[in-house]
């Protein structure tokens, strides 16, 4: 029987859902775990190694949600399409004509994490105090990591959804599930924003773990990619208030980011950018980022998503639209390596995107997204050259939550709506800067702007920009949706998803997409077979 979205499969307690994802969270050793060996809750939760126990197991649960972030982003807009191998549930999202038979329509992975952040919210005052390890401090630490990681799942919700059940509450066992009738999307990020009030204030700006050999505690650069900080904090509050149109608290957002980040707007060199997805050890754009690893078991879905190479495990279900190619590379399968001008020679071919297996540098080929397969650029040739690219079915490569070139634009999105278009425009060069390519007032720039172009206009640029940056990183469809709301009319949706899409598909498109509803997911069937509450959308 299919979990509604409460409805786990727990032992005894929630906890042994927290102790088997750590089972698959530890690299460290292998338990042989018996049913009689759960852990029940009143004996969980005596000391710092229990909270930190909990909170490994809530951070397992943003895995499973990238997959569906990454398809449920990118289909349905304009910046990749179905490849060969895509299945029955991608065609219909890139389609629009989503059944709620479709598999992402399960939501499930969002209320496992939101169910595991709860209890951490709920549960963490049990926790003795220690003033080496586990202070007052600390425990708010961890409460304003659980407050982001539910806020960020109800928002994803959200805009999947629109108006979805709402909890607060952690569900240890199954005959005290209930059924809730969905709340209103403004009531749920009403809660969202007052969690990431109180995720501000609690976190830190880096995150601090036990010492291996002495008492006490030490800062890790590492883990303050891997958990949340409050530089990260302001990321969710800044997109999340941009969705509502608050332009003046998303401003303030950014303005805190400034303030409180160590590295406030470092951009990694333009030409490492593709470092940004290969290497873990990046102290400065990397802001949240979820990591896989290998020798752990832990696969990152995306290679299989996106690689041609059926010996690495690849299927080929997703691949770059003409659409992308092009904004890259206008001369696509002609292309300069040289030519700044023209073409995005660090952003482009070879880095956010490739061609075909095994090689992956003939022009012309099948082209693949190149950040999940990729371990570095690949150069443009007419003979074979070996690619650096991740062993068969090593799917490791990095998702970023958040990183600084997206918080950029998301800061140049707030200053134009507040009229501050110089201010606006600086944010983008910045990034434009980065990346070599001529600035967005420069006049070698074909989609040139100035102070004088019109709010829309500056938005437009920054849009495709977004694109450039951020293409096939689970954004593109939010970034859509987020800019009809700001000008208050679909058509920047509509004509992007028709670009996509083939001629013999515009009517539809058009007519479907004028109806806001049906930029939103419909409920899955089994959700609605199991909670009497929860009725299909008709629109």
């Amino acid at each position: 029987m299919k979990n509604n979205y409460l409805r786990k499969r727990y032992t005894k307690s929630v906890i042994a859902a927290f102790f088997s994802a750590m089972l698959v969270f530890s690299s460290c050793e292998v338990l042989d775990v018996k049913p009689n060996d759960v852990i029940q809750d009143k004996d969980f939760l005596k000391s710092y190694y229990d909270a930190e126990f909990l909170l490994r197991g809530a951070y397992q649960g943003l895995q499973p949600i990238v997959e569906p972030w990454f398809v449920l982003g990118e289909l349905r807009a304009d910046w990749v399409k179905p490849g060969p191998g895509a299945d029955k549930d991608m065609l219909e999202l890139a389609e629009h004509r989503v059944t709620p038979e479709n598999k992402y329509t399960n939501w499930t992975p969002y209320y496992d994490l939101i169910n595991r952040a709860n209890y951490m919210v709920q549960n963490l005052p049990r926790v003795p105090k220690n003033p080496n390890y586990f202070n007052e401090t600390t425990m708010r630490q961890y409460t304003g990591e659980a407050r982001f990681l539910r806020a960020l799942a109800y928002f994803h919700l959200v805009r999947n959804f629109g108006d979805v059940p709402f909890t607060l509450e952690s569900t240890d066992d199954i005959s005290k599930v209930k059924y809730p009738a969905p709340t209103s999307q403004e009531v749920i990020l009403d809660a969202v924003e007052a969690d990431l009030l109180e995720a501000y204030k609690y976190t830190d700006l880096q995150i601090s773990v036990l010492n291996t050999f002495d008492a006490g505690l030490r800062v890790s650069p590492e883990q303050s990619r891997l958990r949340v900080t409050r530089g990260t904090v302001c990321a969710l509050q800044a997109e999340v208030y941009l969705w509502r149109n608050k332009y003046d608290k998303a401003k303030e957002a950014c303005v805190n980011f400034q303030r409180t980040e160590l590295y406030p707007f470092a951009l990694n060199e333009r030409a490492n950018w593709m470092d940004i997805f290969t290497i873990k050890n990046l102290f400065n754009e990397p802001m949240f980022e979820v990591n896989f690893s290998f020798v752990s078991r832990e696969f990152n879905p995306l290679m299989r998503i996106t690689s041609n190479d059926a010996a690495s495990g690849g299927k080929y279900m997703v691949a770059p639209s003409d659409v992308a190619i092009k904004t890259y590379n206008p001369t696509y399968p002609v292309i300069s390596t040289t030519d700044v001008v023209k073409d995005d020679v660090f952003r482009g071919f070879g880095a956010s995107f490739a061609g075909s297996a095994p090689f992956y540098n003939r022009l012309g080929s099948a082209p693949v997204i190149w950040k999940y397969i990729g371990l570095g650029r690949v150069a443009p040739a007419t003979i074979d050259v070996p690619p650096n690219v991740r062993p068969p079915y090593e799917s490791e490569a990095l998702w970023h939550v958040y990183r600084q070139g997206d918080l950029y634009l998301l800061y140049a999105e707030a200053l134009n709506r507040l009229g501050d278009k110089a201010g606006a425009i600086t944010m983008i060069n910045r990034i434009r800067n980065r990346a070599g390519v001529p600035l967005a007032d420069a006049t070698t720039n074909t989609n040139r702007i100035t102070t004088t172009s019109t709010t829309e206009q500056i938005e437009n640029v920054i849009l495709r920009e977004r694109g450039l940056e951020s293409g096939f990183e689970g954004r593109r469809w939010y970034d859509l949706i987020r800019m009809a709301r700001h000008q208050g009319k679909p058509d920047v949706l509509i004509n992007a998803v028709k670009n996509r899409a083939p001629v013999s598909m515009h009517a539809y498109l058009d007519s479907r997409l004028r109806n806001s509803n049906y930029w939103y997911l419909p409920y899955n069937s089994d959700e609605i077979r199991l909670n009497p509450n929860l009725k299909q959308k008709v629109f």
